[in-house]
């Protein structure tokens, strides 16, 4: 019966070297600031000083990964509509003269043009007698005209109808967090003039009485009537006080704090980790210095 306790403090004392033999085995494996041969300070050292660089990525994660707060935001934009510039006229005119139309746009974004001509007839002395006219138009800047032709004038002979004149001014699209933003980017945009201004000045559109061909009577003195209208188009520019501005309110930010769930789930598992082996190793630091001072007690 006395042998007993003897056998119990024996398994005891070996579970309790198997532990810390783990313990110091588990330390053994942090990488950073580790020595060859250390001891057990330097291996609590090392234990803490790659827990810390491990969870360095980890504590990275919250602002990288976490949303922006929730916040509203105004986005301001401009009702954007169309203006034009019209002259018709009507007139009878005799051979060499000519009539004309002129539009003189003093606004910026220009769309287009639309221009007509029609030959109402007129009087002649010959029963065969045709007239002859020629229709011109002139841009202040290079236009595109239907037949593929970029200049700022266009013409033709005996030419009646309708046509129509590109200048693809493009659409502004603005994007603005205040009235006062929106207001500054529309005066900002209207003094560019190699998209805003071009085309901006005198637009002309004449017909000239040339007189009349014919093979039998006199064709002298001829009158001929002409209408012709001339209109140019534009983007109107949107004025606060007029209503033309807008806003629409909408929610940004927000959503699962991610960063925040990985810095937890990477960071706290190596900290428990860190805690349990500095334990494991102060605990095997104490009982080493027990059994040194219980071997004095012996000797003694």
């Amino acid at each position: 019966m006395a042998d007993e306790p003897v056998e119990a403090e024996l398994v005891s004392e070996e579970v309790e070297q198997k532990g810390s033999s783990f313990v110091l085995k588990v330390a053994s494996k942090y990488p950073f600031g580790r020595k060859m041969e250390p001891s057990k300070s330097e291996l609590l050292r090392a234990v803490w000083m790659s827990t810390i660089i491990f969870t360095i990525p980890f504590i990275a994660a919250i602002p990288l990964l976490n949303p922006e707060p929730e916040s509203e935001v105004e986005d301001w934009y401009a009702e954007w509509t169309t203006q034009s510039w019209s002259t018709e006229v009507g007139q009878t005119i005799s051979s060499g003269s000519r009539v004309e139309a002129m539009v003189t746009v003093d606004q910026g974004g220009l769309i287009g043009a639309n221009y007509s001509v029609e030959n109402q007839g007129g009087n002649f002395i010959g029963l065969d007698c045709e007239p002859q006219w020629l229709v011109e138009l002139r841009a202040p800047d290079p236009v595109n005209f239907s037949d593929g032709t970029n200049s700022t004038s266009w013409s033709a002979e005996n030419w009646e109808g309708s046509d129509s004149v590109a200048i693809n001014t493009p659409l502004p699209e603005i994007e603005a967090k205040s009235s006062d933003e929106l207001q500054e980017a529309i005066f900002n945009l209207k003094s560019d003039t190699q998209v805003w201004m071009h085309g901006k000045g005198e637009w002309l559109l004449s017909v000239t009485n040339q007189g009349s061909e014919g093979t039998l009577g006199n064709c002298g003195g001829q009158q001929v009537t002409f209408n012709i209208n001339l209109t140019v188009v534009n983007w109107r520019e949107p004025r606060f006080a007029d209503g033309d501005f807008n806003f629409t309110t909408s929610t940004v930010g927000g959503g699962t704090p991610i960063g925040t769930y990985v810095t937890l789930g990477g960071s706290v598992p190596l900290l428990l980790i860190a805690a349990v082996v500095t334990l494991g190793l102060r605990n095997s630091d104490s009982d080493g210095s027990e059994e040194e001072n219980n071997d004095d007690t012996e000797s003694a």
